[in-house]
């Protein structure tokens, strides 16, 4: 009888001690949320301020950060960069992207030669073709260029088909001098938007990795429209 008795008033000492923590922690509980409800509205308000003017300087302090980055590493400027283009190559030399040069200038040389090329062709056709059709082809010779070698000016009658040639490469020379000189244009095109793009994209983060940014941030609460209240914002670029 007198074990069974020890052995209760044991297993109810362990229990009292059990029990003062939880009693412990109810009481604070208690506590805070009768603190929390005798905030008065001005409180409210002081602390929604002292939120936002924690936001503000953390936002400044990110901006300071930001621009002492930018001032370190140089930033074209695309308007600049599109002055610079005028000059085939020269927005590519400006936005420092040195080893796309060859292929700008490689463009302007083939579309030049192109020009060039069948312009001179157009005009050796154009001027024999002209003196064929003229009235007195022995004396307009241009033509025996392209009549065979030994060809005498007098004897022009016997070459009727050489007219319908030279009126092909006459149209042939002129239509693709004319695509040329249009490729010419889209190259210089190209070149001043790609100076621009280039420069407009220049801070533009395109590195491959995954990076989370975590800030501070405010918004309304949904329960209470006119209150604010603070959290944190995620952020992932890739």
């Amino acid at each position: 009888m007198m074990q069974l008795f020890k052995h209760l008033s044991g297993l109810a000492i362990s229990l009292c001690l059990f029990s003062l923590p939880l009693l412990g922690q109810e009481r604070d509980s208690i506590g805070v949320q009768a603190r929390s409800n005798m905030l008065s509205p001005q409180d409210t308000i002081e602390l929604n301020k002292e939120n936002e003017q924690l936001f503000v300087k953390l936002e400044a302090e990110n901006n300071e950060r930001i621009k002492r980055i930018m001032k370190k590493a140089w930033v074209p400027n695309p308007n600049t960069a599109m002055l610079w283009a005028i000059l085939p190559g020269g927005g590519q030399v400006y936005n420092r992207k040195y080893w796309k040069l060859p292929i700008v200038w490689g463009a302007f040389m083939t579309c030049y030669y192109s020009i060039s090329w069948n312009q001179r062709m157009y005009n050796e056709y154009h001027s024999a073709y002209r003196d064929i059709k003229s009235t007195d082809p022995s004396k307009n010779t241009a033509w025996l260029a392209f009549a065979p070698k030994g060809t005498k000016a007098k004897d022009y009658a016997k070459f009727t088909y050489l007219a319908k040639n030279l009126e092909r490469g006459n149209k042939f020379y002129r239509r693709y001098r004319d695509l040329s000189i249009v490729a010419g244009i889209l190259v210089y095109g190209l070149s001043v938007l790609d100076a621009y793009v280039d420069a407009e994209l220049a801070t533009f983060d395109i590195s491959p990795d995954l990076s989370l940014q975590v800030t501070p941030c405010l918004m309304n609460n949904p329960q209470e429209p006119q209150k604010i209240q603070m959290g944190l914002g995620c952020n992932i670029r890739f």
